[in-house]
């Protein structure tokens, strides 16, 4: 029954998030402490997420934009690097809260106003990312929200997305593994919820295609500004789900 449950989770997250680019993966991690221990939350969640992502990334390979990709990958490698030394060292309580600010500043300043001009802007979110995601688990909002800031379509947007957070989970998994968490003790489990966001994927990339440019904007705005705020509440009440 819990298998059926967690698969059912993964492949309706995994739609919200293949037609939205955002969401589902928070939604999962709140759930997932009822079926997991929470030292395993974070490793499985990333994943889990690892596959959601690529999946979705397959099924739009020709709209991802490849020139952002590159060196988020290579600041992903370097966050990678540092956040594995301080894993379990360092306090992440005020973390969420200077996120979900930062989210809401660039999905809400005007897209006139450059608030990250400077050259290097996608190595500088790598390796951010990928060093919070080590810690928070879910990192994507602040992706989303600078990609918004590109200018990009619908897919290109949602592809994109997806290719920089596959990097992401991927060095958070490689990060996991290094220090000897076993995946394979939950390999059941990973194994349905892997097939779930793959599906779902693959099912919420055709729906995409149905929602138009501006409304598409509009959702994505406001389920980050949900996600940002959520985040802020949840750390402030001393409940970093």
């Amino acid at each position: 029954m819990e298998l059926f449950i967690l698969f059912a989770v993964c492949f309706f997250t995994s739609i919200f998030t293949a037609v939205i680019g955002v969401g589902g993966g928070t939604l999962l991690i709140s759930i997932m402490p009822i079926f997991f221990p929470i030292s395993a939350v974070v490793p499985i969640h990333g994943a889990v997420q690892f596959t959601a992502n690529a999946s979705r990334t397959i099924f739009s390979l020709r709209q991802v934009k490849w020139s952002f990709v590159l060196p988020f990958v290579a600041g992903g490698i370097l966050g990678a690097s540092i956040g594995k030394q301080f894993l379990n060292q360092i306090p992440t309580s005020y973390a969420p809260i200077l996120l979900g600010s930062f989210i809401l500043l660039f999905t809400w300043t005007p897209k006139k106003v450059k608030i990250y001009p400077v050259p290097g802007r996608f190595f500088s979110m790598g390796l951010t990312q990928t060093f919070l995601s080590l810690f928070i688990g879910v990192t994507g909002p602040l992706t989303n929200a600078f990609l918004l800031r590109e200018g990009l379509t619908r897919d290109h947007l949602v592809a994109t997305h997806g290719m920089l957070m596959t990097a992401t989970h991927l060095l958070k998994v490689l990060v996991f593994s290094f220090i000897s968490f076993s995946f394979v003790t939950h390999l059941k489990a990973l194994c349905v919820m892997m097939i779930a966001v793959t599906l779902g994927a693959y099912v919420g990339t055709f729906f995409r295609g149905k929602l138009p440019q501006h409304m598409f904007e509009k959702l994505l705005r406001i389920v980050i500004t949900i996600l940002a705020l959520r985040m802020i509440f949840y750390a402030l009440s001393g409940d970093l789900r």
